[in-house]
């Protein structure tokens, strides 16, 4: 941060209001603000701006269309950032629930980004059309990608010109989660299964279909089946593997010379063909969604994969223990794991039994996503939070532990302390870097007599806490069973939206370095607690007592931690280190006097 260019910046606009900038005092509340306090530099800039305009009996001057130091693109702009962008609002929805006053899509040259304005202290609500200026709106992540908070304190400027915009046209193919502009034909229309579902269907062009979404609320047109459009800044979500694009007719323009020959195929190369092949279905499980015939785990010659049938494709779902012929399917990804989709077009035969060997055994360090063997036993059995759930807690081996579930199906038994076992096509899933298995619909054949010595320790790691991530600190997290997802400020859960009765939770992100390597770490609550003697309940009544909130409870982490050396021991899940146990470092001072005078010189 350079004080010395903000100052510059307020001097600039108070001499404009023809005031007298005291620029020491200016800087001090700079320094105040953000060193001290921790508030973000664009907003303490504002604040100050704003306090003395106010001494002298001013209001804020609407900025000009195009002039900010701090403008960025929106193509630029991350998570965690506070942001001042110029745009146009190319799109709005109908906000899924009352604590959120709208949802849309603002635009400009460079690229374009999902936008929210939550209900509680809401500016006014954006105009579908128009351009705006948006200072000190938040950067935040929703299902992955960038959304814009629109909160109280961002300022909302109309901007009264109309600037071209003309949309990136992205062939199919090559769509990827986000927002993008597209050109195709819709080749079909099929029935709408939804409430709040106004039309779904097929859209093509040259190079690939996707399935295209309408949502009631907006514009009352629908799209005409074997008509070209020009779909401006539509909404590219995926669910496992599969792409599919939410429309606003409102931005769809009729292409009238334009004739599309639509290639059948998926969205983007998320999905390869692969030719006829010979399975097993090992196992089957329910779907909570109509679009879904089937899903389960089939088991190949090449290996095993978990499979979905989709309801378009028209085929009969499959029997558990029997072999089939699949002409038709397609090879995706989905969370890093390899998975088979079978969609319209596809062909299942009946066919005689075949011995498919099982996945051979992989210890718990080895694992990746994917369906794998494991021989363990039960660690730890957490406390299960819902009736659908089963079972819960860590299973291990002699190269470490991993968490496990177990959801309650009927059929699935818990796991007994002190019993080993062989679990056969095991669902190995991957969250935030962090490995899981599911149980529920694994073959498990327990060992009458055999034993595992669990690693519970992990790797030992030490080095200087030279950064601390935003993220850190209280957080809150979701409550819903299964999720537990950490909460952005405004209580919004990446998956299940605005969530006002969340949970508190203390932690730790950062980076350990010992001189050779730079180590992601996060360390969790019960090691916080143990390193720093504040508990959960103390940081809870900083964080709804103090005046800065949440951000007293990471100032006073960061200046006990940053720059001290911890001795940590972590599980390793990819390049995240996961600490179980943690002590500080005390320096030996006789060797650094050693090490100082082998040196030399004068120090």
């Amino acid at each position: 941060m350079d004080t010395h260019e903000i100052t510059a910046r307020i001097s600039q606009k108070l001499k404009a209001q023809e005031i007298v900038a005291d620029s020491e005092r200016i800087e001090a509340k700079i320094n105040r603000l953000v060193m001290e306090f921790g508030v973000p530099p664009a907003e303490a800039e504002r604040t100050i701006l704003l306090d003395i305009l106010k001494e002298h009996g001013k209001q804020m001057p609407k900025p000009a269309a195009s002039s900010s130091a701090d403008m960025v693109a929106i193509a630029d702009i991350a998570p965690g950032e506070w942001v001042t962008i110029e745009g146009k609002v190319v799109s709005v929805t109908d906000p899924p629930s009352p604590a959120v006053a709208q949802k849309g899509v603002i635009a400009d040259d460079s690229g374009a980004i999902s936008f929210v304005i939550f209900a509680k202290g809401a500016p006014a609500l954006l105009r579908q059309g128009e351009w705006y200026r948006l200072e000190s709106a938040v950067v935040d992540e929703f299902r992955g990608l960038a959304n814009l908070k629109i909160h109280s304190g961002t300022v909302v400027t109309p901007i009264n010109e109309d600037r071209p915009l003309a949309p990136v046209v992205t062939r199919i193919a090559d769509l990827t989660p986000g927002i993008a502009s597209i050109r195709a034909k819709v080749t079909q229309n099929w029935d709408v299964r939804h409430d709040r579902m106004q039309q779904t269907g097929l859209l093509g062009d040259e190079s690939g279909t996707v399935k295209f979404t309408v949502w009631k609320g907006g514009s009352d047109q629908k799209l005409a089946t074997e008509q070209a459009y020009l779909i401006g800044f539509a909404s590219v979500e995926e669910y496992n593997g599969r792409l599919s694009v939410i429309i606003d007719p409102a931005s769809c323009s009729f292409l009238e010379d334009d004739d599309i020959e639509a290639r059948t195929g998926s969205a983007g190369s998320m999905e390869e063909a692969l030719p006829r092949m010979e399975v097993k279905v090992v196992s089957l499980e329910a779907s909570a969604s109509d679009a879904i015939a089937a899903q389960g785990i089939i088991a190949t010659a090449d290996g095993e994969y978990p499979f979905t049938l989709w309801a378009n494709a028209d085929i009969l779902p499959p029997e558990q223990g029997l072999c089939y012929a699949i002409e038709g399917a397609k090879m995706g990804s989905f969370r890093g794991a390899s998975r088979i989709s079978i969609g319209e077009g596809a062909l299942i035969t009946p066919i005689e039994d075949r011995f498919f060997p099982p996945p051979p055994l992989t210890t718990v360090a080895d694992l990746s996503p994917g369906i794998a063997s494991v021989r363990v036993k039960l660690v730890q059995e957490w406390e299960s939070r819902s009736d659908r759930m089963l079972q819960t807690g860590l299973i291990g081996d002699e190269t470490g532990v991993v968490k496990f579930i177990l959801w309650n199906t009927g059929g699935a038994c818990k796991l007994e302390e002190n019993t080993v076992y062989n679990f056969f096509y095991v669902i190995v899933d991957e969250y935030n870097g962090r490995l899981s298995v599911n149980l529920t619909h694994a073959t498990a054949l327990p060992e009458e007599e055999g034993d595992i010595e669990v690693a519970r320790d992990g790797t030992t790691i030490t080095g200087a806490l030279v950064h601390i991530a935003s993220g850190s600190g209280i957080v809150k997290r979701c409550p819903e069973e299964g999720c537990n997802r950490v909460l952005s400020r405004q209580n919004f859960c990446p998956i299940h939206e605005f969530k006002p009765d969340f949970k508190y939770d203390l932690r730790i992100r950062g980076s350990l370095d010992d001189g050779h390597i730079a180590r992601n770490i996060l360390i969790p609550r019960e090691v916080v607690e143990s390193l720093f003697q504040m508990t959960l309940a103390e940081a809870q009544e900083i964080a709804e007592n103090q005046p800065l909130g949440a951000d007293e409870v990471i100032r006073q982490l960061t200046e006990r931690a940053l720059g001290r050396y911890l001795k940590v021991t972590a599980r390793q899940f990819e390049d995240l280190f996961i600490a179980n146990h943690a002590d500080w470092l005390t320096p030996d001072m006789s060797r650094h006097t050693a090490l100082l005078n082998r040196a030399g010189g004068d120090f």
